[in-house]
């Protein structure tokens, strides 16, 4: 048998088979979706809850259970994913935690006593700031984070927006802040300075929310698109989302855009909740109270919205997120003390339940993160 003649690496053939290797390992790592956990925060639980999420079924395996200090709500992590901080209630408090990037793994550092109990916390894309929106104040407090990455007790900036404030979501730019408001049925416009942490008005300060007197929208909670300069948001009091312009340059907003999370011709008492998009920005979801649901969207290349369908979930369902991949959906049922697990048509954005999950009382907060 002759020996095989070695192939020379200036041979044309050599050089597009060696090619051709390179790009199919590039594609096979790039279909390879990063490892992820899902956590979950709980109120009368007072714990927070870690899941793996299987990628290729969506399934959830308890990893860690963090009991807290209080009641936790809301909760944010860092950019680089290395810290969580957690809201608690009753008293109010911010609650840092490390997190081990390739475990998942939570470690409660110190929490820090506050006077108001947040409704929403956001960190701001530098690590530095913490954003807090408190319902019941109708204010905006702006914190430090110091060096071992605990929150300083004391604002750096308490900022009077309105009664009912809800969220406060830094945009990716890290430049920009929103401020829902159901109590006035408006939305506050701010600018962000990533240096000092500190917010100042914009110009208007304030976007009307839509509706009417005797039905206002109250927006609650919003989602930037992941492309596009839009942001979506969620309506508390007329059961609604609306669609926005963002100017990049100047951080104003504009509605262009609203349609209603029920279906046709049902009657009942409802209030919206959460809204998320999907990673591609191809489909929107917003959950309903009341009828139990969360409500699905299309999302054309101009950012219009069109109405696709309702899918039962659990009891409440507050707080849900998408996962990273944008294959799945968690909403977690307050009231049920359940998660609910759905799979995402990638075709046509329908979800089809392929799980449901007891937790502690009162599941609140929901959030998928990537792992290392």
């Amino acid at each position: 048998m002759k020996p095989a003649m070695p192939l020379e690496l200036s041979s044309p053939i050599t050089f597009f088979l060696l090619i051709a290797c390179v790009l199919l390992l590039s594609a096979c790592s790039a279909a390879t979706p990063a490892r992820q956990v899902l956590y979950v925060s709980t109120g009368q639980g007072q714990a927070l809850l870690a899941y793996t999420i299987n990628n290729d079924t969506g399934q959830l395996t308890e990893l860690q259970r963090v009991d807290l200090p209080g009641p936790a709500g809301t909760f944010a992590l860092t950019d680089d994913g290395g810290h969580l901080y957690a809201a608690l209630n009753n008293p109010g408090r911010l609650q840092a935690l490390a997190r081990d990037t390739t475990t998942g793994q939570l470690t409660l550092l110190e929490a820090v006593e506050i006077t108001t109990f947040p409704t929403y916390i956001d960190i701001d894309h530098t690590g530095k700031f913490a954003l807090t929106a408190s319902y019941g104040a109708g204010v905006v407090h702006s914190y430090a984070i110091k060096d071992d990455r605990t929150l300083n007790p004391s604002p750096i900036q308490t900022t009077n927006t309105d009664k009912n404030a809800h969220a406060c979501l830094i945009d990716p730019t890290n430049r920009f802040v929103y401020v829902p408001h159901t109590g006035p049925n408006a939305i506050y416009q701010f600018l962000f300075d990533a240096t000092t942490g500190k917010l100042s008005p914009n110009s208007p300060i304030v976007v009307a929310g839509g509706g009417t007197p005797e039905q206002p929208q109250g927006p609650r909670h919003y989602v930037y698109h992941p492309r596009l300069d839009r942001l979506y948001v969620v309506n508390e009091l007329d059961s609604s989302v609306s669609a926005y312009t963002l100017d990049r340059k100047t951080g104003q907003l504009q509605r262009f855009q609203s349609l209603p999370t029920l279906p046709e011709r049902w009657e009942g008492k409802n209030t919206c909740a959460d809204i998320h998009v999907t990673p591609d920005g191809n489909f929107l979801y917003a959950s309903n109270r009341g009828h139990d649901s969360i409500a699905a969207y299309r999302i054309d290349e101009d950012g219009l919205l069109s109405f696709i369908d309702t899918y039962p979930t659990e009891a409440v369902p507050r707080e849900f997120t998408i996962d990273l991949t944008g294959r799945y959906l968690y909403a977690a049922g307050m009231r049920a003390n359940k998660l609910a697990a759905y799979s995402i048509d990638a075709r046509t954005g329908e979800l089809t339940r392929i799980g449901t999950y007891d937790t502690p009382a009162a599941p609140a907060w929901v959030e998928a993160v990537k792992l290392d």
